[in-house]
């Protein structure tokens, strides 16, 4: 049987939706691999448990949780170190599920963390987390591809220019920290004094914030694209059903479904194809999310979640189905950059030697 970890929490605002993501992910694959769940907790702290699948034990994981050990990344090995009473327990995974969303997942520090173990793992690299979770970077990028995406101003939280801002943009406007996700610390103004006050509370998240038009009377969608580098598919794009913008309440704290497949061939197809370009011009491998607003026909790219809540699963119809396609691109990916040359043959080292008698390297 293979050996999967799986991911999640984080010191992020998103970390409750992470451990959702990781608990669906674990109940879906739990019979088919043999699973480590890994919890981060809002310290860093690395650790796993017996009663991992019990939601109640994240309130206060040390405290409630059946058995709690440390969990270490044994660089160089390949492998996660759990700590037991006499001695460390050796995990080495086939693949390791991604499922932390926000700060220290999508901005890509864990990707970095499992290139440098050599793990196969199924979130994008580095790079294109990073980009994709900087709103203002993702929009650069695709402006300069001329793909569309909705008039903005982004400043450093201590440059932020109101009048600027009002004359180029006006009323109405979103607010939105750079570097967040699940709509928190986004807020719609329509006036100058909630525009104090949104920027106020978007600072509190980020130095970088992002002002984008309010398009207004628009429709939002979403599509999910599976990709190995080469290979792209897209999910079925649905229209979200909300008012003003999709809320962190509307998105995680109701019932009611909010969104539905979009019933139009022509609509469907159009946001697929921009959905594969945004995922090629970003190097998005694995599964990614790409939102969309639609004003007057116009279609423009919103934002791309780099790891989307519940792994998208729910735009393909099958989240176990689209565990087991991100485990063979994990894997693949991780084969081929074991075929790539680490090294180069240099006599810089001997040089150096050779010239420290010299001082050549140390005089100021």
């Amino acid at each position: 049987m293979e050996k999967l970890a799986v991911i999640f929490g984080g010191k992020s605002v998103e970390r409750d939706i992470s451990i959702i993501t990781g608990l669906q992910v674990i109940r879906s694959i739990k019979d088919d691999f043999d699973v480590l769940p890994i919890f981060i907790d809002e310290s860093g702290n690395w650790a796993t448990c017996e009663n991992s699948l019990d939601i109640k034990i994240y309130r206060d994981f040390f405290a409630l949780a059946k058995k709690p050990k440390k969990v270490f990344v044994d660089f160089g090995k390949n492998q996660f170190k759990i700590n037991a009473f006499f001695k460390n327990i050796s995990f080495r995974p086939d693949a390791v599920i991604v499922c932390m969303h926000g700060a220290n997942g999508e901005d890509g520090a864990i990707a970095g963390v499992l290139q440098m173990a050599q793990m196969a793992y199924t979130c994008p690299n580095l790079m294109s987390c990073a980009v994709c979770y900087d709103k203002d970077i993702t929009k650069c990028i695709l402006k300069n591809f001329n793909l569309p995406v909705v008039e903005s101003l982004t400043y450093q939280s201590n440059e932020i220019d109101e009048e600027s801002i009002l004359k180029k943009i006006g009323f109405p406007l979103i607010v939105k920290p750079a570097r967040l996700g699940s709509s928190v610390g986004v807020a719609v103004c329509k006036t100058k004094d909630e525009l104090i006050e949104a920027v106020k509370i978007a600072k509190a998240y980020d130095n970088k914030i992002v002002f984008e038009k309010f398009l207004e009377d628009c429709r939002e969608f979403n599509c999910a694209v599976l990709s190995n580098g080469e290979e792209y598919v897209c999910s079925n794009p649905f229209e979200v059903k909300s008012q003003k913008f999709y809320t962190f309440d509307q998105k995680y704290l109701t019932t009611k479904p909010l969104s539905s497949p979009v019933s139009s061939i022509a609509l469907s197809k159009k946001i697929k194809l921009l959905a594969e370009k945004v995922a090629k011009v970003l190097d998005c491998e694995g599964v990614v999310r790409v939102d969309f607003l639609m004003q007057n026909d116009n279609l423009y790219v919103c934002e791309v979640n780099s790891i989307p809540g519940s792994l998208s699963g729910y735009l393909f119809g099958s989240l176990k189905e689209v565990i087991f396609e991100l485990i063979e691109i994990a894997k693949s990916r991780l084969k081929k950059q074991k075929n790539y040359i680490y090294s180069f043959s240099s006599k810089a080292l001997d040089v150096f030697a050779q010239e420290i008698n010299t001082n050549k390297y140390t005089k100021k």
